[in-house]
């Protein structure tokens, strides 16, 4: 009979450290050899709560141990990520929290091994572990969730105008992750809605839904613009060039 596995659950914190200006940040290397989607993947610092610890104490000394820097928590993201590792014999169930952190002195000679400053619209989230798009992302409060727009248009036909049809990343007053839609015949928009999503998951998600009706309808893609290691552009494109549209290099923000 085969032993069932040992079931944890534990709490982790980590910190979005940035460089003045708030284009970069600092990653470290996972190292965890056997662990499918672990192993050698980008992650934001830090490491679980002890026990007695507040979040706060436990980022500084978790900071201070991995990387040997100093930092001092300032905020807590609005945020929480839950995700389920299959260790050989443990299934771990991480609650994993974000605070943004200021560092107490210079780099002067670089991050330490296994860390890395990474501009943020040059970071391919597929390389890093879940979760981390969502902090990086709330941390950030710009790049690819105000900078992703693409423009549909249906060509005339008989007795109706040529139409078109907007969609824009944009946060709003509710969520970071908004999205912004205009319709309307060509050279007036006479409509408006805009949309609140809880992730980037789900934003990325409507996206391509919503280019996949407007193909389905007969629009076809005018332009696009986003950030380069931006997925979902790459995606839309081939859905254009399944159906053999015409689609247009992106212009990459």
């Amino acid at each position: 009979m085969k032993e069932e596995k040992l079931r944890k659950s534990v709490t982790v914190v980590s910190a979005c450290i940035m460089r003045p200006g708030g284009h970069e940040i600092l990653l470290s290397m996972r190292r965890a050899p056997g662990v499918p989607g672990l192993h050698e993947k980008w992650e934001l610092p830090g490491g679980k709560i002890e026990f007695g610890e507040t979040p706060e104490q436990a980022i500084v000394r978790e900071i201070r141990e991995e990387l040997g820097i100093t930092v001092t928590p300032t905020r807590l993201l609005p945020y929480l990520h839950t995700n389920l590792w299959e260790y050989e014999h443990v299934s771990q169930h991480v609650v994993l929290s974000c605070y943004e952190c200021d560092l107490q002195e210079d780099l002067l000679f670089g991050p330490p091994q296994d860390a890395k400053w990474f501009r943020i619209a040059d970071i391919d989230f597929d390389l890093t572990l879940p979760g981390t798009r969502e902090f990086v992302s709330l941390a950030a409060r710009h790049e690819e969730f105000d900078e992703v727009c693409i423009q549909f248009e249906s060509t005339a036909t008989e007795g109706n105008s040529a139409r078109q049809f907007t969609i824009a990343t944009q946060p709003t007053l509710y969520s970071q992750f908004g999205l912004v839609k205009y319709w309307g015949k060509t050279g007036e928009w006479s409509r408006m809605r805009i949309e609140d999503y809880a992730s980037p998951k789900d934003l990325d998600e409507r996206i391509v839904e919503t280019a996949k009706q407007r193909l389905a309808r007969g629009y076809h893609i005018k332009a696009l613009q986003g950030p380069r290691h931006y997925k979902v552009l790459m995606r839309i494109m081939d859905m254009a060039k399944q159906k053999h549209d015409y689609c247009p290099d992106p212009t990459y923000s």
